[in-house]
Order: C-alpha cells, then sequence, then structure tokens
C-alpha cells in the first residue's frame, strides 16, 4: 500500500532536482522519491531492508578499527586527553 504525499519546496530546490533529473532522463519527481526511500529511517523501507538487517549490516564494522591503545575507550583517559588538549590552546591565536 502506498500513500499520496504533496510537497512544497522553493522553486530553486525543485529546479536543482529537475535539472538533475533530466539529466538522467526521469522525472523531478522520481528522483525525488528515490532519495526520501534512500534516507528514510530504519524502520521498514519500502525496498525491503528492515531495520535489523541495517542493524546487522551495521553490528558488521564493530571492532574494526585497532587504535593500538587498549584503553582508548577508557572515559577518563579520553577526558584527561581532552583537559591536555584545551590547555594547550592560545586563544591570541
Amino acid at each position: 500500500m502506498s500513500k499520496t504525499l504533496t510537497l512544497e519546496i522553493p522553486d530553486e530546490v525543485f529546479s536543482t532536482y529537475q535539472n538533475f533529473a533530466e539529466n538522467k532522463g526521469e522525472t523531478a519527481e522520481k528522483i525525488v522519491l528515490e532519495f526520501v526511500i534512500n534516507n528514510a529511517p530504519l524502520s521498514k523501507k519500502v525496498n525491503g531492508n528492515d531495520s535489523q538487517k541495517a542493524e546487522e549490516r551495521f553490528a558488521r564494522h564493530f571492532g574494526a578499527i585497532n587504535s593500538g591503545d587498549a584503553r582508548s575507550a577508557d572515559n577518563e583517559k579520553i577526558d584527561a586527553d581532552l583537559i591536555r588538549a584545551y590547555e594547550g590552546t592560545n586563544d591570541d591565536e
């Protein structure tokens, strides 16, 4: 099932989408619809991807970066590093 949504957008915004669509041989409406679908929240997307699948794809990246510092996620260490960095700034610059 689908719903109809009417949008009122500034002429210059529509012109941008219209020019882009014409270059692709599409309509501005189709380009805007594709943008909405591709940028929808992670609930259920129209293209069939549900939030569980999206979360699983995202979770594959967990732990993918190794900083080389076993304490890199230690909040106290991060706070101390930030304090040192801010103390070193010079407002006269």
